[in-house]
Parts: C-alpha cells; sequence; structure tokens
C-alpha cells in the first residue's frame, strides 16, 4: 500500500450530476424493461475521480457548484461516500444524469441533461472558491463539461488563474471549452481519442496516429497531452519525450468512469513521486479497473493491483501527420 499523499487534490466538477444507474440486461430502446439492480450516487467526472483516488489512497477535494434538492442529496450522498467537499451552492437545480447498463451486451447507454444555467456570479464564486482552495492544493483536476450559462472561455480563464498563481491543472473536457483550454499555456490535457480527432479534424485510426497528435497538440502550449484509446490503452506526451502504455484485455459490461479513474491513477502515481511513464501505467491500471468493476469509479485496490502488473509500457518516437 502506498503512503497517504501529501496535498490534497482539488477535484473540480464545473457541472456535477446526481447520478441514477440501472442494470437492465437485454435494454433495447423503445420497450418496456425491467430493472434488476439500481443505485444513485454523487456524479459528475470531478467526483469520480476523487472516488477513485480514494481507492488508490490519495486524499482529494470535491468542489463544484451544486443547489437544490438534487445538490443537496448529491453532498449528502458523496459525504456518506467518506469523499472530502467543500461546494459552492448557488440557486440552481444540479443535473441528473441516467446510466442504463445492459450486462447481456456489454455495454452502458449514459443519459446526461445539459444541467442547469448557472447565473456569472455564482460562477465567479465557483472560480474564487477554487482559486481560494489552490493556495494549499497538491494538484488540481479539472473534469467534465461547463453547465449552460458560462462561456466557452470560462474554464480556460480559470486556468490561466491557477497558472498564473503557481499550477499546472489537468483538464478533461471537451467541445468548445477544450478548443479554449488549448490555448492557456500551462495546462495540463487529459482528452480521449475522438476528443483529439474532433480539435485536430483528422481521423486517429491508430496507436502511431495518436502519438503524431500527441506532440502537435504540445505544440499549442499545455505542458503535458494524454491521449486515452480505450482498450489500446494511453499515450503520453511532454517535452522530455512520448510513451504508450497498454491496456490489458478485459471483458467488461460498463466503461462509465473509465477516463476519470485513469485521471486518478495518473494523479495519484505522480503525487507519490512516480515519474510520468509510471504514472502512465497506473492510469492505464485504473481505467481497466474500473471496465472491470461496471464503471462508476468503484473498482477495488486488489482489481487496481493486479491490472497494473499486466500494463506494459514503452517510450514510442513521433511520427509525421
Amino acid at each position: 500500500m502506498n503512503p497517504t499523499a501529501s496535498g490534497e487534490i482539488l477535484c473540480v466538477t464545473p457541472n456535477p450530476a446526481l447520478d441514477r444507474t440501472l442494470e437492465v440486461p437485454g435494454f433495447r430502446a423503445g420497450e418496456t424493461a425491467r430493472a434488476e439492480a439500481g443505485r444513485v450516487a454523487a456524479g459528475g467526472k470531478g467526483v469520480n475521480v476523487a472516488r477513485a483516488l480514494s481507492v488508490l489512497g490519495a486524499r482529494s477535494l470535491c468542489m463544484g457548484p451544486l443547489g437544490g434538492p438534487s445538490g443537496r442529496m448529491l453532498a449528502e450522498l458523496a459525504s456518506a461516500e467518506g469523499l472530502a467537499a467543500s461546494w459552492t451552492w448557488c440557486n440552481v437545480e444540479t443535473r441528473s444524469c441516467l446510466i442504463l447498463v445492459d450486462s447481456v451486451a456489454g455495454q452502458a447507454t449514459v443519459v446526461n441533461e445539459a444541467g442547469p444555467r448557472v447565473p456569472a456570479d455564482d460562477w465567479k464564486r465557483t472560480c474564487q472558491d477554487v482559486l481560494a482552495r489552490a493556495d494549499v492544493a497538491g494538484t488540481i483536476c479539472l473534469s467534465g463539461s461547463l453547465p449552460p450559462g458560462v462561456p466557452s472561455e470560462g474554464l480556460a480563464e480559470l486556468c490561466r488563474s491557477l497558472v498564473a498563481s503557481g499550477h499546472a491543472p489537468w483538464v478533461d473536457t471537451s467541445g468548445p471549452p477544450l478548443s479554449a483550454v488549448l490555448s492557456a499555456r500551462g495546462v495540463r490535457l487529459k482528452i480521449n481519442r475522438e476528443e483529439a480527432q474532433e480539435v485536430l479534424g483528422l481521423r486517429l485510426d491508430s496507436v502511431s496516429a495518436c502519438v503524431a497528435a500527441s506532440r502537435r497538440l504540445l505544440e499549442r502550449g499545455p505542458l503535458t497531452i494524454v491521449i486515452t484509446l480505450g482498450a489500446e490503452g494511453a499515450v503520453l506526451a511532454d517535452a522530455a519525450g512520448c510513451w504508450h502504455a497498454a491496456a490489458p484485455p478485459v471483458q467488461s459490461d460498463s466503461a462509465v468512469a473509465s477516463g476519470d479513474s485513469f485521471l486518478a491513477g495518473l494523479v495519484a502515481a505522480s503525487t507519490f513521486g512516480r515519474d510520468l511513464r509510471e504514472a502512465l501505467r497506473w492510469g492505464v491500471a485504473a481505467g481497466t479497473a474500473n471496465a472491470l468493476a461496471r464503471g462508476g469509479a468503484r473498482f477495488s485496490r486488489e482489481q487496481f493491483d493486479l491490472c497494473l502488473a499486466r500494463v506494459q509500457s514503452s517510450e514510442v518516437a513521433p511520427v509525421s501527420m
């Protein structure tokens, strides 16, 4: 077991959600179905990162805007799990998301509400709360979409403020907010293959193409680029080089939150003093363990350790695109 991390890891979720998961074997759209099991949990990408960090022995603090009865329920559920939090309370109703897990097909269908329209003043308070807490944080993770009402530049502006205060935040987002963050020098990005394809306007159908894409994105200003590749693992690039870690083959019913678990593994390893190559292995192992545990960042330490022993990594040379 690793020693406890020094300095808490801020897990910021700009658009938290109350997640309802239903296990529906043989689910088919348009038909009446009966769930075999279900659960309601605190959700949103940053909350998933915090949940996975707790499995790995790292201290975290959940942050983000909450409001209404669903927000209070989310806060209570997070607390019941033992997830420390410092929420920014707003006059909004926190969104809900539905996850339908089909164990027969080995698939999960996710229906995400857009979320509440967060007023400018509430978003400003959220950013101020994050910046205030950043003074004592070891690492900062900004994960997920922006709620309606917050401009695409909102996340990039928060990143610039964090960089100006001496931090290099990890960012996991998509769409226009991702394009905006790419111009914020000094950040570290964790994206998936589809997000990289959208940003570059290219098809990335091989590991070597993703390696080249990571180097191309690095030229825009980030300190580190990680592209997750699902069953093919992930690639990581920084000024020192580029690495690929291959994921062990597993059979999964749901990969929901595997990307969030990956980020938790990467950050936890770095917090414990591992180098980036080893941190990449930790990330792939955590993402794979999550897929074994039916998603939701609810894997066990034993599952993680077994996966880590099977993850292989190597340095790779970029090729031209």
